[in-house]
């Protein structure tokens, strides 16, 4: 996934240290969430038709079951523990890609003497949009509670809400629907969040995140050779750059 962008990479001489755009150590962890993720994703889905599956025959055999009750409520506790592990390794990969890219920017722009100027906040600020309910739904309730560590724009509800969110309801597959009913006159602040919205919102997410590396670094590298009194700048592999545009 993510290390087809070190393909681009780019190198920023200074003296005689060497820079390299993305940095060597970055990818790699970045890549290993990306295949983690996809892992806890299927493995939730592996777990959730399994125990339905269970569930039903039982249902068709025997009727009542209260192991059918028990097995409904243990899977939602797993099923809350990935997607809490979900919402942070999505964070986590969005804050590596976040840190690279002003890197990027903030090297670049030094290198080339302001020559190539990179706006970090408006090229990511629709990707961040994107994956702003999961940032929110990690900030209120997975990184810590609202309700163990309020904010003043924490309302009632949804300093509730937090606590209860942690795990979703029996047969259920979402985590900020869960609610008191003594705060209902509140809206609570929280968004709904789903492990299993992985392959159809959340991956073409750093899918595009790639694509934005790549294009920017393409336009970084048909500028190269760049030189300054302390700086020269230029693309690491172009035998590489110019295999993935055939």
């Amino acid at each position: 996934m993510f290390e087809e962008i070190n393909k681009h990479k780019i190198i920023v001489s200074k003296d005689k240290g060497l820079y390299y755009i993305p940095n060597i150590i970055t990818l790699n962890p970045a890549d290993k969430l990306f295949k983690a993720t996809n892992w806890l994703v299927n493995e939730a889905l592996v777990d959730f038709e399994k125990t339905h599956r269970d569930v039903e025959e039982r249902r068709k055999t025997i009727g009542y079951s209260q192991k059918n009750i028990d097995d409904i409520e243990e899977l939602s506790i797993r099923l809350g523990s990935r997607t809490q592990g979900y919402v942070n390794q999505i964070c986590l990969m969005e804050d590596i890609l976040i840190f690279e890219y002003k890197r990027m920017a903030d090297l670049i722009a030094e290198a080339s003497s302001d020559k190539v100027k990179l706006i970090p906040e408006q090229d990511y600020a629709t990707l961040r949009l994107r994956l702003s309910s999961i940032r929110k739904f990690r900030n209120k309730v997975v990184a810590h509670t609202a309700y163990t560590k309020p904010k003043k724009e924490d309302n009632p509800e949804t300093v509730v809400r937090s606590l209860l969110n942690l795990f979703p309801r029996e047969c259920g597959i979402t985590l900020g629907g869960n609610y008191f009913s003594g705060f209902s006159q509140h809206i609570s602040q929280l968004p709904i969040i789903t492990i299993f919205n992985w392959e159809e919102e959340i991956k073409p997410i750093f899918e595009d995140w790639k694509k934005l590396f790549i294009n920017k670094l393409n336009e970084i590298g048909f500028q190269c050779p760049l030189e300054n009194k302390k700086y020269s700048v230029k693309v690491a592999y172009p035998h590489l750059v110019r295999h993935s545009k055939k």
